[in-house]
């Protein structure tokens, strides 16, 4: 080789070597950003009086039935029905508004804090399998970057992350579990996880499995305590509330009806779109460790513990009404799976050549910067705006007015901030007359329209819905609208939905 030759050569592999660490620094840059402008978003609406996403109110409701020792499970009423959650999350938002006064502030910190939680249980998770802190960032920063897609609920004031937070923290301990114990701990958190949201269930069976191949003993401790506390855990909740906890948290559930072609529509809009290189990374780290060596007993813990996490949010993700909430898993699991089969891919690559290794991570790098330029969004769109606020105030001084009870079954929390009282919320009455058939379905149906007719309220709040506007306006014939403008005071998330006329 030429003088010439060789310091082309080397001229060409210090230009690859300055590429690479620019790549990596963008995609590291990347990663960071995006979790600093969720950080900053939660912090900036975590005060917002009124509700960021139209079930926010329902689940303040719930919190205020714990703190005032009300029962949560009981036959369905217009006074209040529960939602088909299981009761841990409104425990732990108790004690945050034991805290911190009852209201939205809250529960969104509750759930800020533990979005942060699941960051750095990704970031740990990832750096443990790789021993590399870049790329447990990228692994955090692309669940961050999907803050969008989910339609900004990492913060809100829902379930979602502290269950995820309680999800992950099972299989970081299960894990790095060196003994019986340690795994009983992480089938205590599994529990904990079901005692929050009941599609758990779908995730602990195959993460069970991965734990009995991996470690016969350690995953005997984790599934038996798992099940035990779970199956334990949901016999004393049923027996202590007569028979309704297993009402809403079972029974209704399994007779929701399920979207048509369900399969294509997950695949295609919930997880491809958007995510094509995250995707494509996570399958090939779900392959190596299917194909690896039968020396390592954990290679199939990840494939098995994604297969149960997409496959719980695809499980909820079916039903009639199901939101983008219960993408979070998925997410997740795709962040993580991603973060691996990049480090698998340089990895596999070193070992191969070196310079094809630099080109390969190279390549692979740069597909992951245009995959976070894929999830770019304007953080002003999960902000609600001045306007929204001053309209806020508006209704509740309205509602102010209105002498006796105002039935706002959207939301009844204006009510309660106009100093009323809230009833039962549309959604959780409609999975009864959704989902039920029989006599408690009967009664609540009986019970709302009697109260109506016979002119219980004071006024009531017609919803952009429409949600039963012709029984209402049958007895309160005489309508306000509520808004000037069109474009004020909808939810930044989740359904578009508002108090549109009083009705008097």
């Amino acid at each position: 080789m030429t003088g010439g030759a060789i310091e082309t050569r080397r001229l060409g592999a210090t230009v690859l070597v300055r590429t690479h660490v620019i790549v990596r620094a963008g995609l590291v840059a990347a990663a960071l950003l995006f979790i600093a402008a969720y950080v900053a978003i939660a912090l900036a609406r975590l005060r917002y009086p009124f509700e960021l996403e139209w079930m926010e109110g329902v689940m303040v409701d719930h919190v205020r039935r714990v703190l005032a020792g009300q029962p949560i499970y009981a036959k369905p009423s217009l006074d209040f029905v529960s939602l088909l959650y299981p009761p841990l999350y409104y425990l732990a938002g108790a004690a945050f508004s034991t805290v911190f006064g009852i209201g939205f502030p809250p529960l969104r910190l509750l759930s800020f804090l533990s979005s942060l939680g699941v960051f750095a249980l990704i970031f740990a998770l990832v750096r443990r399998e790789t021993g590399s802190a870049v790329s447990g960032v990228v692994a955090a920063g692309l669940f961050a970057a999907t803050y969008y897609k989910v339609g900004g609920w990492f913060d809100l004031a829902r379930l979602d992350s502290f269950y995820l937070l309680l999800l992950l923290a099972a299989v970081f301990t299960l894990r790095r579990a060196s003994s019986a114990a340690a795994a009983a701990a992480a089938g205590l958190l599994m529990a904990a996880a079901f005692l929050t949201k009941q599609s758990a269930l779908v995730i602990f069976v195959p993460l069970a499995a991965g734990a009995l191949v991996a470690d016969f003993r350690r995953g005997c401790a984790f599934a038996g305590t798992a099940a035990l506390l779970m199956g334990a855990s949901a016999i004393v909740l049923d027996r202590s509330t007569g028979g309704w906890f297993s009402y809403y948290c079972f029974t209704l559930p399994a007779h929701h009806p399920s979207v048509a072609r369900p399969w294509i529509a997950f695949w295609r809009w919930d997880l491809l779109a958007g995510l094509r290189v995250a995707c494509l990374a996570a399958a090939v780290a779900v392959l190596l460790r299917c194909l690896g060596s039968r020396r390592d007993r954990w290679r199939f813990y990840y494939p098995l513990l994604a297969a149960g996490m997409i496959g719980s949010s695809w499980s909820v993700r079916t039903m009639v009404g199901a939101e983008v909430n219960n993408l979070l898993p998925a997410y997740a699991a795709i962040a993580i799976l991603a973060a691996l089969g990049l480090h698998d891919v340089a990895d596999i690559a070193s070992r191969a050549n070196r310079r094809a290794a630099a080109w390969t991570l190279l390549l692979a790098e740069v597909l992951f910067v245009v995959q976070f330029a894929g999830l770019r969004y304007d953080p002003r769109v999960e902000l609600p705006r001045p306007a929204d606020l001053e309209a806020g105030r508006s209704v509740v001084a309205v509602l102010s007015t209105v002498p006796g009870e105002v039935f706002a079954p959207h939301h009844g929390y204006l009510a309660l901030l106009a100093g009323k009282r809230s009833f039962a919320h549309t959604l959780a009455m409609d999975n009864v007359f959704l989902d039920d058939t029989g006599p408690a379905r009967r009664d609540l149906e009986q019970e709302l329209l009697d109260a109506i007719r016979e002119g219980r309220f004071g006024a009531v709040v017609v919803e952009s819905d429409g949600w039963r506007a012709a029984v209402i306006r049958s007895r309160y014939p005489s309508c306000t609208r509520l808004f000037d403008r069109r474009d004020v005071f909808w939810p930044v998330t989740g359904g578009r939905l508002r108090p549109e006329f009083l009705c008097r």
